[in-house]
């Protein structure tokens, strides 16, 4: 069967929303269209109705997906305004992204969250993407964000996926899959973007498509590209400078499909997303929306790259599935930490931090350690790192469509990231960073991490009496970790110096399982259990001194026990409630030795938790026109033992609540649409989500607690488009209520113990046009 392109942006308006409320199985979002003849490639084309998720790593209807899983069409995105993977939290139970800034960003499901290595995998098409380590082994909070656009659908997968998908999703997969290219239709696309921030300056976006078939029915491109100026809306009470996070990224892609046969299919791919601007941080404690008094630069300069390879081979009974996938990424960090030197520049500091003999700063030893820092009270850490991450994946796939469904297959990784930490002075004046030469480092340090990962995974379901389902699968893993490091110049005030290279490496193997039973009473109802286990690699410490003995750590993993029902109790209305338990032991946490002598930071294993939610999602059309979509997630998440063993300390106790995981998030959208002629339709619709209150860490007591407060937001559009799809022009107002949506806050000893706060841009008022060309 050959590509038709067929996609619901292609009819009309009450065409299109019939389309739509028939597909919506119960994912509280509107589904993609499902492609038979591709189910393994993730295509789609309306049949009735239904659609085709490949979460399983093979084509299932998603009515009979035995996962919490939710999936939302680039339609819905489109309409909805999505470009970025951070706004699915406004679609999907239990999704939390606690935003940084872009390329600082932290994906959290089901309250699974921690130092070290992602809980959550992100996945662009077949490709997974890493963060980097930096100098706190924390690559879970820096997941890259490609843009969203021209996308063909987006599942989210709750709860542990470690079978299928290994380390790094055991709380869950993200997975962006894109349009692929065409044989037989020669089309285009193109958006453009204008936006106005409250008390900042102007945005603007344009995204274009096109997409050549080269040769009829055997090969064809598609390329995208983007270009975002970012309205800048944080100012700099301590410069006089406004809207200082006026940034831009400007991102593209080329796809490749040739298909020389029928059985044969190849995909190669190139993706590429740049990010240039000022961190969106701001200092609660200056008592104004949006304002900084930092006294030096921060920013994130990120760059990243996909190149991919996918050969698939349908055998009839039997898919091979083949996935090479190399990410290089190269991004800067800056981050101002000159409130980290606030107060020492006195001769007290100077006994403190020199600890002369007599215990008191000759005039030859004061006035060099005042100069120093008195230097370093305008600086930020300038952080530049790197990964390069190789991973391969071959599987087969059954695809008879009989009672016996199976998938096995096997995977390896090899990721090597580097990160140079460095201090260094900015000018008093302006508070912008001085040349980057020896003369004004101040500390610099460099951090080498290499991680090689292999797994054998193989997961089988068997129906029987055509109601009953039994699922098994399970992963066998193992890794090697090295980790290297050294200190060229060392800095007082951290208690560093300079120190040769040194090298540590670890090593673990293990299984983890999946078990599941559903029922199918009707095509209408079905009903699972399952059993799941996640787990994330462990690693090595790279702090100078450390003993030997603590420098490892190992892996943590969890099980997750839920129990979910997928229903359509009448027509036109879609229902999906799910109840988990999650047990995580073993946890990977920031913590700190114990007891007399040196103290060190580091990532040990210590702890338990247990989170218990339940997630519910609704999906009716009450009306012709009218679609009505609401998400509601409530999540438990605390501690179960304390985070203390006899070599570390944590900051957390049996009943902390983990950080930055609301109790409550709720989201619904409502969006109606009518036609005002024959030539030309009309849409309203409306947006709104709510988040709950939320800590920055775990322990009550700890001096660096913050609390989120809870926030709603409020998103409105209203345009007019072209019966079948062809053009479209919207008004739209984001954050309509002008709502002070603080998303994160943290606080440290770079900061001085300020809050460093980040939140949604301030009310946004834009035009979108967009056109399609065939």
């Amino acid at each position: 069967m050959k590509n038709t392109g067929i996609s619901v942006r292609r009819v009309g308006r009450s065409t299109r929303a019939a389309l739509l409320v028939s597909a919506m199985c119960a994912t509280g979002i509107a589904p993609a269209m499902a492609q038979e003849d591709q189910e393994q490639q993730g295509s789609a084309h309306a049949t009735g109705g239904e659609i085709v998720v490949t979460a399983l790593k093979r084509g299932t209807r998603l009515q009979d997906t035995p996962l919490a899983i939710s999936a939302v069409t680039g339609d819905s995105l489109e309409r909805a305004g999505t470009t970025s993977f951070t706004e699915l939290t406004q679609n999907t139970p239990s999704l939390r992204i606690v935003d940084n800034g872009p390329g600082n960003r932290r994906v959290i499901l089901r309250g699974v969250v921690g130092a070290g290595e992602a809980t959550v995998g992100v996945y662009y098409d077949e490709s997974p993407v890493a963060g980097s380590v930096g100098t706190t082994s924390d690559a879970a909070g820096s997941t890259p964000d490609f843009r969203v656009f021209d996308v063909e659908r987006a599942e989210v997968l709750r709860g542990p996926q470690g079978t299928l998908y290994g380390s790094g999703s055991m709380g869950g997969t993200v997975r962006i899959i894109y349009e692929k290219p065409k044989t037989d239709l020669l089309e285009g696309a193109g958006t453009l973007n204008l936006s106005a921030v409250k008390g900042g300056s102007p945005g603007a976006s344009v995204d274009a498509m096109v997409n050549l078939p080269i040769v009829e029915d055997k090969l064809a491109l598609r390329v995208v590209g983007s270009y975002q100026q970012f309205g800048g809306y944080i100012d700099n009470s301590y410069y006089g400078t406004k809207n200082i996070n006026d940034g831009y990224s400007y991102s593209g892609r080329a796809l490749l499909r040739f298909t020389p046969t029928d059985e044969l299919t190849i995909d190669l791919g190139a993706y590429y997303t740049k990010v240039s601007t000022d961190a969106s941080r701001w200092f609660f404690e200056t008592g104004e929306r949006h304002t900084t008094n930092a006294r030096s630069e921060s920013g994130n300069y990120d760059e990243s790259r996909i190149y991919s390879g996918t050969l698939r081979y349908d055998f009839g009974p039997v898919a091979l599935t083949a996935v090479s996938t190399y990410f290089d990424r190269d991004r800067t960090v800056v981050g101002d930490v000159s409130d980290n030197f606030n107060g020492r520049d006195t001769a007290a500091g100077c006994v403190t931090y020199l600890k002369p003999a007599g215990g008191v700063c000759t005039p030859a030893q004061l006035a060099p350690y005042l100069d120093l820092t008195r230097t370093i009270q305008f600086s930020s850490l300038y952080q530049p790192q790197g990964v390069k991450n190789w991973t391969n994946e071959i599987r087969l796939s059954s695809t008879d469509g009989g009672p016996f469904n199976w998938t096995f297959g096997g995977y390896l990784e090899d990721r090597k990231s580097w990160v140079r930490s460095t201090l260094l002075s900015a000018n008093p004046a302006s508070g912008e960073l001085n040349p980057f030469i020896p003369a004004n480092i101040y500390y610099d340090r460099t951090i080498n991490d290499h991680l090689k990962q292999k797994a054998l995974f193989a997961e089988l379901s068997y129906k029987f009496f055509d109601k009953l389902t039994a699922t098994v699968g399970t992963r066998w893993y193992e890794y090697d970790k090295t980790v290297g490091g050294v200190v060229d110049q060392g800095q007082i005030h951290y208690a560093s110096v300079p120190s040769a290279y040194t090298e540590a490496q670890t090593t673990e193997n293990g299984f983890v399982h999946k078990f599941n039973l559903s029922y199918e009473f009707s095509r209408d109802l079905m009903i699972y259990a399952q059993a799941a286990q996640g787990f994330r690699p462990g690693g090595v410490n790279q702090a100078i001194g450390l003993p030997a003995a603590l420098s490892a750590y190992t892996a943590d993993s969890l099980w997750n026990y839920e129990l979910g029902v997928k229903s359509q109790p009448i027509q036109g209305v879609y229902f999906n409630l799910t109840g988990y338990q999650i047990d995580w032991s073993n946890m990977q946490v920031s913590a700190r030795t114990s007891g007399a002598g040196s103290v060190f930071g580091l990532i040990s294993n210590v702890g338990a938790a247990r989170i218990k939610g339940v997630e519910a999602e609704l999906n009716a059309s009450p009306i012709d026109g009218l679609s009505l979509i609401a998400n509601v997630g409530y999540t438990d998440a605390k501690l179960t033992e304390d985070q203390v063993s006899q070599v570390v300390v944590a900051a957390g106790r049996k009943g902390d609540r983990l950080p930055f995981v609301p109790k409550w998030n709720v989201s619904g959208s409502a969006e109606y649409g009518w036609s005002l002629s024959d030539s030309l339709d009309a849409s309203v619709r409306l947006d709104a989500s709510y988040s709950g209150s939320s800590y920055s860490t775990l322990a009550k007591t700890d001096v660096y607690r913050r609390k989120v407060d809870e926030y709603a937001l409020v998103n409105a559009r209203i345009g007019v488009e072209a019966p079948d799809g062809n053009w479209s022009a919207h008004l739209y107002v984001n954050n309509l209520f002008d709502a002070l949506a603080i998303t994160t806050k943290s606080s440290s000893a770079n900061t001085g113990g300020l809050t460093v706060t980040h939140g949604a841009p301030p009310r946004t008022i834009g035009l979108s046009l967009a056109k399609r060309f065939r």
